[in-house]
């Protein structure tokens, strides 16, 4: 049965049960929609006397400046640009304000157009896996889309990842919502597009990581990669080419091609898929197992693991 309660009312919600973080959506046709369902947040945590945090694009962020006249001056203003350069690191982020934040609740609002990345449905993933690294951080998020951007395939989506929706005035259940682990498990079992015929091959041989260093640092001087990027993916390539010659099973093939940047791709014909959260949870020291794994979803763009009766596939963008 679906329940409603007023925008302006705190409602509680989180994975399962009585949990502390509130993770919901907010879906807006214009910006006085945009308005009246981020007010009466914004300004729920500055009564609250708490952190509270805009991260919109600049045009959205005005709105609420203006709206909000001198309570402005209690919100910290954030540029998505700064925050959303991927996902890995965008929750490593929030992990990071959360343990600043101890058992002190925040409010934020959210907003960014996933369409116009390249691999949107890795950000889809960052948000029903938001529901369950925070379950129990007093996090009060209101995450907005604008649906006169969005498909109606990424409303979908957004319905998936959100225990509570806020259409019109009302904030209301979201019988559409699914768990973490059942959502992320049929995401990966989406296939990868197909590489092109004309992306470039090698194969990795255990005593020749050096060769394959060369082979992506030349591919990565075409796209015009620049010297941070290019130390970045290499670094990420040894490791994720370690894990295949340790964990998976020859033949171990590299390809890469251009798209926006370069993609790397490392496929083995074992099954040594990780753990699905280990490379999202920021791990507590560098000797913890999916140390590395969670190095390499900092380092690149976006990294998709698919796993199946074929081997293991990883592929890695960087920009």
């Amino acid at each position: 049965m679906t329940t409603g309660t007023r925008a302006d009312q705190p409602v509680a919600d989180g994975r399962r049960g009585d949990h502390t973080v509130r993770h919901q959506a907010l879906l807006y046709g214009d910006e006085r929609e945009f308005l009246a369902g981020t007010l009466p947040h914004v300004r729920e945590g500055i009564e609250a006397g708490a952190p509270t945090f805009v991260v919109t694009p600049g045009h959205e962020a005005e709105a609420l400046r203006d709206s909000l006249g001198q309570d402005a001056q209690a919100v910290q203003f954030i540029d998505p640009a700064d925050v959303y350069t991927n996902p890995v690191r965008a929750m490593a982020a929030m992990n990071a304000v959360a343990k600043s934040l101890g058992p002190r609740p925040a409010w934020v609002v959210a907003s960014d157009d996933w369409s116009r990345y390249r691999d949107a449905i890795e950000w889809v993933r960052y948000d029903s896996i938001f529901n369950l690294s925070f379950a129990d951080v007093p996090l009060r998020s209101r995450c907005c889309y604008n649906t006169a951007v969005l498909s109606s395939d990424a409303i979908a989506l957004v319905r998936q990842t959100h225990p509570k929706i806020l259409e019109g005035a009302v904030l209301r259940d979201n019988p559409q919502y699914r768990e973490p682990e059942d959502f992320v498990r049929d995401l990966d079992r989406l296939p990868l597009a197909s590489s092109p015929q004309s992306a470039a091959t090698m194969r990795v041989l255990p005593t020749e990581l050096h060769a394959v260093r060369a082979f992506v640092a030349d591919q990565a001087k075409r796209c015009g990669l620049s010297a941070d990027a290019l130390h970045n993916l290499l670094v990420a390539v040894t490791e994720v080419a370690t894990n295949a010659i340790r964990h998976g099973d020859a033949p171990v093939t590299l390809r890469t091609w251009p798209d926006d940047g370069l993609i790397c791709e490392i496929t083995d014909s074992g099954n040594w898929q990780p753990e699905e959260f280990i490379s999202w949870q920021p791990p507590e020291s560098a000797v913890d197992s999916g140390f590395g794994l969670w190095g390499v979803g900092m380092l690149c763009d976006t990294v998709q693991v698919r796993t199946g009766s074929n081997g293991t596939t990883v592929r890695l963008r960087s920009a």
